[in-house]
């Protein structure tokens, strides 16, 4: 989880004057009990052995109630693991106005027991600075900037793991496991979080190799390195490639892109463009479609994401035939519940979708066909 808190701090005291402990306290909007965090390690080397007090000067009001995170972190401020991140008054960061000049960012990043990411980044603030109590040099500073990626790949590490995607969700009594389904579950898990990592580090130079880390593509660095070492230039294709859930399938990419091409899958597309036209492009968020919407997108992505898996399954030299017949089987039953729920849906969406689910029906039951009785 990502909890991006900028907004509520007030004003705050970062105090790293003695050397591997960071003092944090922030007050926030509500200016009640300040937030008192004590962490190992420290800042990046522009403020490393300095006090810095400042005063966020775009604060918003104080929200009704603060959010519950708030909360949770001044109660269990003295039980709670604390893991330091980036902690920088050099964030450097294009400024989104006419001028694009690049600009300094006040940057504060640590993690609640791996699973939360508190994250706040300031533009607009007024500080003091003290002179620095010790001098962080330049192997120290490589050294924490290590540390603090190591972190963030344990944060990725746990919300992966902790992850329940279509491929979970939809399992149950009528739809029985196969190994795909955690495999693509964990890449949609990968694909989900990968944003706030691209965020971070998309502005850096070189900061492909440092989400390569965090996000755990040990076969991405394993290419990259090969190519240094062959005294290749980097391939500017694969440097600037939108990553996509099929970049979490190592070393199953191949498999998975040969199933993408399986025409039961091609039909699966198909539906998944007449929905994406049909609703989602239709209604600015999924809470326009109402309960009845919401229900039949979930159910639609776990339709798709155990057609693939199943088509996976089959691509094996040796599966259990009956494992995949069972699994098609409950597909059917779950497209023919689908295309009770188009009945519910706006009027004007309802016979592309029927038209949809019945040609992906025909598909399933000729892909049910060629498994072996």
């Amino acid at each position: 989880m990502l909890a991006t808190i900028t907004p509520l701090i007030a004003r705050g005291v970062i105090d790293n004057t003695l050397q591997d402990l960071i003092d944090l306290r922030l007050w926030c909007t509500d200016e009640a009990e300040p937030l008192h965090l004590r962490m190992r390690g420290n800042c990046l080397r522009d403020i490393a052995g300095c006090r810095l007090t400042f005063t966020n000067t775009a604060a918003g009001s104080p929200p009704a109630t603060m959010p519950p995170l708030i909360d949770e972190l001044r109660r269990s401020a003295g039980t709670a693991q604390f893991t330091a991140g980036d902690i920088t008054f050099s964030r450097r960061v294009m400024e989104r106005d006419n001028r694009q000049a690049i600009a300094n960012h006040l940057y504060i990043e640590f993690f609640v027991n791996e699973s939360v990411r508190v994250l706040m980044e300031f533009s607009a603030v007024s500080y003091t600075l003290s002179l620095p109590q010790w001098e962080q040099n330049w192997e120290g500073d490589n050294l924490q900037s290590l540390l603090n990626m190591e972190a963030l790949r344990a944060h990725v590490r746990s919300n992966v793991k902790s992850y329940k995607g279509p491929a979970m969700n939809g399992l149950g009594e009528d739809m029985p496991p196969c190994e795909w389904d955690y495999r693509l579950n964990r890449a949609e898990a990968s694909m989900a979080i990968y944003p706030t990592i691209h965020e971070k580090f998309g502005p850096i130079p070189g900061g492909y190799l440092s989400a390569a880390f965090v996000m755990d593509r040990t076969e991405f660095l394993g290419q990259i390195a090969m190519e240094e070492e062959a005294d290749m230039p980097p391939d500017q294709e694969i440097i600037n490639h939108d990553w996509e859930v099929i970049d979490f399938m190592a070393p199953y990419e191949k498999e998975v892109r040969i199933a993408m091409r399986h025409p039961l899958f091609e039909e699966t597309s198909h539906m998944t463009a007449v929905v994406q036209e049909q609703l989602l492009e239709k209604h600015r968020t999924t809470l326009s479609l109402g309960k009845e919407g919401a229900d039949f997108l979930s159910l639609y992505a776990s339709i798709v994401t155990h057609t693939l898996s199943t088509i996976l399954l089959t691509g094996q030299e040796l599966y259990s035939t009956a494992l995949a017949s069972e699994r098609m089987e409950a597909l059917c039953r779950r497209l023919t519940c689908l295309a009770q729920m188009i009945d519910k849906l706006p009027p004007a969406s309802r016979a592309p979708l029927q038209d949809a689910a019945e040609n992906l029906m025909m598909n399933m039951r000729l892909f049910i066909a060629t498994i072996p009785g």
